[in-house]
């Protein structure tokens, strides 16, 4: 009795311990601890691969995480495969499997869900890069999101209605309901959104994003959002309004033939004329007019979605383009189609793809995506997870990933990075400015030189000298010439108050 008695306490401790490690050991492994006030987050996806492969198509490496399939609750493979594709979105993962959004969660927004979204979001995350025990691991992969959908109905109910859904739709709704819960500022001031009546500078393009960053921080904007000037143009007063605005993602048209991914973002980006309503109410004319609307990208964000539009819709029928859109697997470049030059290189490697098989009214979607632990490829379907070879020019892609290549890390989005960008700016602007002033003095005094050893020369004189206080007094001239040059520049910087509509104010 006295040794029943006895064997708990000695064994307790080391039961304990067993429990820790076990718990240890299952916990998801990030590529590095974030701390919340994270300045970049490191990009894992440009690191070569490790020996550490899928020999063959038919086996996983025990050693991977990330490989856990989703059960289909009845048609929400839409909804399976955007969560496949979002978690294997590395630096996202990264945030997440940290828990840096228990510390960023903003209830006090009314445009979120308190944070129950993102909760349920990040729980399931981290449960789907868990690391198993490979002799658990067969009975262990396939992971039921009963709890995220049932949280996801509570505030867009049509995606945990058991109806067919666009994956699209879904992933714009849910990173949207992501940034709102995690969006770091907590009283958004009123700001003007300015609508330019000339093309705008890079400045005027800072100001606009700096409006933007006062009302909208979050892991969100640093991962995927860019920068578009949207322009709208008269066809019968010729004047133009220039807007810039935020995006997440690029729905790109596709054509009714085999065509490559480039062809259908420059088809995005092209001219095109509105007429009769569709037109622009011209401010000038004071009426809605016939217009030309045209897209500019000027920053791109790290990482791009696509989204090829399949789907035809109007009054009189409903269509899905299944043309094959040949899309690069590395080195999608941005540098021809971007209006402005780019601060990181736009290139852009492919992680992701989901794709639409079936018809509108009978589909399915499935995802590949390339793993964080050995870059190999796998194909989620549903609750099935396989190795596959690299996904390249499938018929059914629908939304492609694509990860910037340029760069060692993500950089978080801030005003106080905007402030240095503009004071570096500055500075290069005050040292062109001397710069010119200095070869414009020094011209002006060799002129002056040359002019006097002339004047010396034909009176027999070679012993000339500038004086110490001609130079200070050119030194002087100079000073007040470039202040004076500084000022007037400042004068003729645009004002942007001008033309500006109203952002309503949503707290």
């Amino acid at each position: 009795m006295g040794i029943c008695q006895t064997k708990p306490k000695v064994n307790e401790p080391q039961t304990k311990m067993k429990k820790m490690n076990t718990e240890q050991r299952l916990m998801p492994k990030p590529s590095r601890i974030l701390d919340v006030n994270y300045k970049q987050i490191p990009n894992k996806f440009r690191r070569q691969p490790t020996q550490r492969r899928v020999q063959q198509s038919n086996q996983f490496d025990s050693d991977t995480q990330g490989l856990f399939g989703l059960t289909n609750l009845g048609n929400t493979c839409f909804l399976n495969s955007s969560i496949q594709a979002l978690s294997n979105t590395q630096p996202l993962a990264d945030y997440f499997m940290s828990q840096l959004h228990i510390k960023e969660i903003n209830p006090e927004n009314p445009l979120s869900s308190q944070g129950n979204i993102v909760k349920s979001f990040a729980q399931l995350i981290r449960l789907l890069w868990q690391k198993v025990d490979q002799y658990q691991y067969d009975d262990m992969k396939v992971l039921k999101p009963t709890q995220f959908i049932s949280t996801i109905g509570n505030y867009n109910p049509i995606f945990a209605e058991g109806t067919q859904e666009d994956a699209h739709e879904f992933i714009a709704f849910l990173l949207d309901m992501i940034h709102e819960d995690l969006n770091r500022i907590k009283k958004k001031p009123y700001v003007e959104q300015t609508k330019f009546t000339r093309f705008p500078t890079h400045e005027d393009a800072d100001q606009e994003w700096k409006k933007y960053l006062s009302r909208n921080q979050s892991i969100i904007v640093d991962l995927f959002q860019g920068h578009m000037l949207d322009t709208l143009s008269c066809l019968t007063c010729k004047s133009s309004r220039y807007c810039f605005e935020p995006f997440m993602y690029l729905s790109v048209p596709v054509m009714n033939r085999e065509c490559e991914l480039l062809e259908c973002i420059e088809e995005f980006l092209k001219k095109e004329t509105l007429r009769g309503e569709e037109g622009w109410n011209c401010t000038n004319c004071n009426a809605r007019r016939d217009s030309s609307k045209k897209i500019d990208l000027w920053t791109m964000p790290n990482i791009l979605i696509i989204h090829l539009k399949r789907f035809k819709f109007n009054s009189q029928f409903r269509a899905k383009i299944r043309s094959l859109v040949k899309y690069p697997l590395q080195n999608l470049s941005f540098e021809n189609l971007v209006c402005t030059k780019q601060t990181e290189k736009p290139s852009y490697d492919l992680y992701g793809v989901i794709n639409h098989s079936g018809t509108l009214t009978s589909g399915h979607y499935t995802a590949y995506a390339k793993n964080r632990d050995d870059l190999h490829w796998y194909h989620y379907n549903d609750a099935f997870v396989s190795p596959v070879q690299q996904p390249e020019h499938l018929n059914d892609a629908y939304l492609l990933f694509y990860f910037k290549n340029s760069v060692e890390e993500f950089k978080r989005q801030t005003l106080e990075g905007i402030n240095v960008s503009q004071k570096r700016k500055t500075l290069k602007n005050t040292i062109a400015i001397k710069q010119t002033m200095l070869n414009m003095q020094s011209q002006q005094s060799n002129s002056n030189i040359s002019d006097h050893i002339k004047k010396n020369n034909n009176n027999n004189n070679n012993n000339f000298a500038p004086s110490v206080s001609s130079q200070a007094k050119k030194k002087m001239l100079f000073r007040k010439q470039t202040k004076h040059f500084q000022i007037i520049k400042a004068q003729d910087q645009p004002s942007f108050q001008q033309d500006s509509s109203v952002i309503q104010e949503e707290n």
